[in-house]
């Protein structure tokens, strides 16, 4: 989608003017951000990958976290726009790496969603309830934000405290195996993650 929003007809490389810059916040393949940006430098436009991170209550207030990929002089330019929409803001390297990073987050994340899911499961089986799982994780060295959203829904039925589809989780878990096969590195557990993010969205 973002390769068709800028190489496609009427996109944003017919009209992008010298020193312009691009900011793309989604998550996406590190191979095809650079790309872009190769592509964009040659009419002296800059790419700059910063996807975010958090919930959607941090998303109205203006408090997400964001991952940059860019340039120092780049990000220097760029940072009070930033700002405008996110609380956290970390400079991760050069373009692509901001990329890298959000898959790495999500492979964290999307781990621990698999883990909660396949335990919460289990425990129902075996006769723990969700309120009692619950009782000794919260508040424990095993709880963290994460966690408490992921609870949310679980616990309260609460749909937008842990909003993330699984269409959207299988596609970021395969780009990172992409990325992982890109760099000559096994992934067992991510791919063990992405299979069942896979199964569920079968």
């Amino acid at each position: 989608e973002v390769e068709a929003i800028i190489r496609g007809p009427g996109g944003l490389k017919e009209g992008l003017k010298q020193g312009s810059v691009v900011v793309d916040c989604s998550t996406s393949d590190p191979t095809s951000t650079v790309a872009l940006a190769t592509e964009l430098k040659g009419l002296g436009v800059d790419y700059v990958d910063a996807p975010l991170s958090r919930t959607p209550k941090e998303a109205w207030e203006g408090t997400l976290d964001a991952m940059v990929g860019a340039s120092d002089a780049v990000f220097a330019r760029l940072k009070p726009v930033l700002d405008t929409w996110a609380g956290r803001i970390v400079h991760i390297g050069d373009t692509g790496d901001g990329h890298r990073m959000k898959l790495l987050n999500n492979f964290v994340s999307l781990g621990y969603a698999a883990i909660y899911s396949e335990a919460l499961a289990l425990a129902e089986k075996v006769g723990i309830s969700p309120p009692r799982f619950d009782s000794v994780i919260r508040n424990g060295r095993m709880d963290c934000g994460f966690y408490q959203t992921f609870m949310r829904w679980t616990l309260e039925g609460d749909r937008d405290a842990h909003k993330f589809t699984i269409a959207n989780a299988f596609k970021d878990l395969t780009y990172l195996e992409s990325m992982a096969d890109a760099a000559g590195i096994a992934n067992p557990l991510g791919n063990a993650t992405k299979n069942a993010f896979a199964g569920a969205f079968a």
